[in-house]
């Protein structure tokens, strides 16, 4: 289990993997790394179950980047109709609406999952963490309500590198 320090190094290489191009496939990388950053703060099973929504090219950056760290989660790529015969622990939703998102997580999901969205700018409703492009960077605001319906603890320190969507 990385240490702490570890994982804001790994936090922070991940924020530096992006580039200007949003929807580029090394944006997908840093996209992948992010969410690998956010999801070393929560308590999911093992191996976890990691479902991308809709985005074939997405679910192969992120299992290209699981395999070349070593790390142990399951990557699956489903549709939305998909959803409520799985059982993912960490959902990643990229083309869907936010009101989209919270349809599918009010009616589709009945175990503890975490959310995140690459498509959610507000994130006022819908996934618990939306990721964004600032200043060419990947940043991430959480949405406190979803968070909390995901049943899935999440340390408090990866709480304090981003505000919640209503102080931004």
């Amino acid at each position: 289990m990385p240490s702490l320090k570890q994982k804001i190094i790994l936090f922070l290489l991940a924020l530096s993997y992006i580039s200007p191009s949003y929807a580029a496939p090394h944006q997908n990388n840093g996209i992948a790394a992010t969410t690998f950053s956010i999801l070393s703060y929560s308590k999911l099973s093992t191996p976890s179950n990691i479902c991308i929504i809709s985005n074939e090219a997405l679910a192969t950056q992120f299992k290209i980047h699981n395999q070349q760290n070593n790390l142990q989660y399951q990557i699956y790529s489903i549709n939305t109709n998909e959803l409520a015969s799985t059982s993912c622990q960490a959902i990643i939703f990229s083309s869907l609406t936010a009101q989209e998102e919270q349809h599918l997580l009010n009616t589709a999901v009945r175990y503890p999952t975490l959310s995140i969205s690459t498509n959610n700018l507000n994130c006022e409703i819908g996934s618990a963490f939306c990721l964004y492009k600032k200043n060419k960077y990947l940043s991430f605001k959480i949405n406190l309500e979803s968070l909390s319906q995901s049943k899935v603890h999440i340390d408090p320190r990866v709480l304090l590198l981003a505000k919640p969507s209503e102080q931004q």
